[in-house]
């Protein structure tokens, strides 16, 4: 199995893939609304974003406001190319969805596995920065622990920070060691700054990683009105507080660059699918 794994990888690698960031949060941390809107920016500033989605409900779909598409899982049952998983926004915002259960993923044939793995790198050649709203590290941490970078996305929720660090520690035993922190939500930068100093706090005493204040973004209720709308924030309510800070943040984004190893030539989808088939593997054993 490793060397078929090789075998494909090598098959479908490619120089210079886009960088991805794979977001992470609580429930109630409007991790897919930061995506979509630091997507949403990245256009404007002429960058090619993709936003990758890995987590089930199509919400993604609805904060783009573009018709829900078929999922990578769906692949498994119903003949089709990776274009039937993309939709793409008015303003350049490309969406694929690559939401499968990872007993799923491990499961993909050799042959559908190289197929949609060539497509999804022909479209990687082609995009700036990948943006991947991942599904609870509970239930499926492969999507996080295969991303270039983390961005732990925080609120003043009451298990925001709990949340995060166990996410941490889960990925740190992923072998993580690097993550962005982004406070969303806030209601103002002290509330923010608090947020990071306290978590910083926890995990400097328990865990051996590093994290790094990358901003914040104030509470709105236009985000809310834009959700009732299906319409990006950004697009609905340009000049509210929470679009701005969202464009200011997409500016600088492409920054937050910096991956606990060097950079393979691996493409997302062919790391996501090989990962979860070692983490089926290891699931296995450990019940055995």
């Amino acid at each position: 199995m490793q060397d078929q794994a090789a075998s494909l990888r090598r098959l479908t690698a490619r120089a210079g893939r886009a960088p991805s960031f794979a977001f992470v949060g609580s429930e109630k941390a409007g991790v897919s609304t930061v995506v979509t809107e630091l997507a949403q920016g990245l256009a404007h500033a002429g960058h090619r974003p993709l936003v990758v989605d890995c987590t089930l409900g199509q919400v993604l779909c609805r904060r783009l406001g573009v018709p829900t598409t078929a999922t990578l899982e769906s692949r498994m049952t119903h003949p089709g190319g990776l274009d039937e998983m993309m939709a793409t926004t008015r303003h350049g915002v490309q969406l694929v969805n690559l939401y499968a259960r990872p007993e799923e993923r491990a499961l993909f044939s050799a042959q559908l596995w190289l197929r949609l793995g060539s497509e999804f790198a022909a479209l990687e050649r082609d995009t700036s920065l990948l943006l991947v709203d991942v599904p609870s590290m509970l239930t499926d941490p492969v999507p996080a622990s295969v991303a270039d970078n983390i961005v732990l996305v925080l609120s003043p929720a009451a298990d925001s920070i709990t949340t995060a660090y166990a996410n941490i520690k889960r990925l740190a035993g992923y072998g993580r060691q690097r993550f962005n922190v982004l406070v969303n939500r806030a209601r103002h930068l002290e509330e923010a700054r608090e947020l990071f100093t306290r978590l910083s706090a926890v995990t400097s005493e328990f865990l051996a990683v590093s994290l790094r204040w990358v901003g914040f973004v104030p509470a709105d209720n236009a985000v809310r009105r834009s959700h009732t709308l299906h319409r990006p924030l950004q697009e609905a309510f340009p000049d509210s507080e929470a679009a701005i800070a969202f464009s200011q943040l997409a500016a600088v984004m492409p920054q937050w660059d910096s991956p606990d190893i060097a950079r393979t030539d691996t493409g997302f989808m062919d790391l996501l699918i090989a990962a979860s088939r070692d983490w089926a593997e290891a699931e296995g054993a450990s019940l055995r």
